[in-house]
């Protein structure tokens, strides 16, 4: 089937975004556990802030509890977050690329879309099982592909009002 280069240029685009954001997913997956303890720190050391901005209190995160927290911040930003990015680019990305052809049906689609976010979910755990310091946990593939769930289900929404936005302006075959 015969697409437009607009249609081409999108798909490209969304393509090599989620090509990108399922490396980063990947390559973090293989930092020690030292570089990712680090990495997770800084980003919960900006939520710390944001978050004591908005309570108006300096002391609702201290030393007594930011472990925990740090520990809240990693899974939510970097398993669950991190993966719905990886949802929403990726099911967009298998949209675009699958859409035009005809063996490929929305439900072929959703298939294809929520299998590889959960390889991705597993291959990514598996990996830290093979790093120093880390540890591939079953719960991570949960608050993954949950992540990563999410962010499929955002899309596959909005494609679905688009279609059925498109269809009603359509004229019937009976008019």
């Amino acid at each position: 089937m015969k697409v437009s280069k607009k249609y081409l240029i999108f798909t490209i685009i969304a393509v090599v975004f989620a090509l990108a954001i399922n490396g980063y997913i990947i390559m973090h997956s293989c930092l020690h556990a030292t570089a990712s303890g680090k990495e997770s720190n800084s980003v919960a050391h900006v939520v710390e802030g944001v978050v004591e901005t908005f309570s108006g209190d300096s002391n609702t995160i201290n030393d007594s509890n930011f472990a925990a927290f740090a520990a809240f911040v990693r899974k939510a930003f970097g398993h669950f977050g991190l993966f719905m990015v990886s949802g929403l680019l990726t099911s967009m990305a298998f949209f675009l690329v699958l859409n035009p052809h005809k063996w490929a049906k929305y439900y072929l689609q959703i298939i294809i879309a929520l299998a590889f976010g959960l390889t991705i979910a597993v291959i990514t755990e598996v990996i830290q099982l093979n790093v120093p310091g880390r540890s591939g946990e079953f719960t991570d593939v949960l608050i993954d592909y949950g992540g990563y769930v999410f962010g499929f289900s955002i899309i596959f929404l909005i494609l679905f009002l688009v279609i059925k936005s498109k269809n009603k302006k359509a004229p019937s075959r009976n008019d």
